[in-house]
């Protein structure tokens, strides 16, 4: 057990947004002075361009020599600045991962992932109630296809002519096709014995 608590567990999100911010106007700040420096070095070199008097021309090199120091001393403070900033960005994102982390792990459901072996088991449970109703529905609809093929129908009602490819071929050519009604025939005799043998049944009993 640790003795002491991590500081940065006390550092709230917040306090780190009030650093960002903090930065980022001491930022601005140098930028402006920066580009303020800029400009006076250039306007003074080109003042510089306009003097015969050597003299004058020194002392212009002089405070030209000043204003790029100040410049660079304003730009690796920038620099510096900026850094800090960066660093600072960096940890409020791991502040708001945490966050983020904390308040997902805290859900009911995500908690049971911790116990590894239990959700084994729930899958493995759910595969196989899948897999037994997935057996159910693939067993009815072969108990469909089975009956549906053992049905032909009744030539009595639906009158299925033989009407051969050879028959329909001499209609087309000669056009003296007759349906043949052979097997409706056949069909119709052993629907009539049927119905008979059945009715001298139901007689006797």
């Amino acid at each position: 057990m640790c003795l002491f608590k991590n500081k940065f567990e006390t550092l709230t999100r917040d306090e780190v947004i009030d650093t960002i911010c903090t930065l980022e106007r001491e930022e601005t700040l140098y930028e402006d002075k920066i580009n303020t420096l800029t400009e006076d070095i250039k306007a003074k070199l080109n003042e510089g361009k306009l003097l015969e008097n050597p003299l004058q021309r020194t002392f212009l090199v002089k405070k030209i020599t000043l204003l790029t120091e100040k410049r660079e001393r304003a730009i690796r403070q920038a620099m510096y600045i900026i850094y800090n900033l960066r660093l600072s960005e960096r940890l409020k994102d791991a502040i708001d991962d945490k966050l983020l982390v904390d308040k997902i792990a805290s859900l009911k459901s995500i908690k049971y992932f911790k116990d590894q072996k239990a959700l084994a088991l729930f899958l493995n449970d759910a595969l196989n109630t899948k897999i037994k109703e997935e057996d159910v529905l693939t067993d009815a609809d072969d108990t469909f296809k089975a009956v549906e093929e053992m049905y032909s129908g009744n030539l009595k009602i639906y009158g299925i002519s033989d009407m051969t490819e050879d028959n329909i071929l001499a209609f087309f050519e000669e056009g003296d096709f007759e349906p043949k009604q052979v097997k409706i025939d056949e069909e119709a005799n052993k629907w009539t014995k049927m119905e008979n043998i059945a009715a001298r049944y139901a007689e006797v009993c």
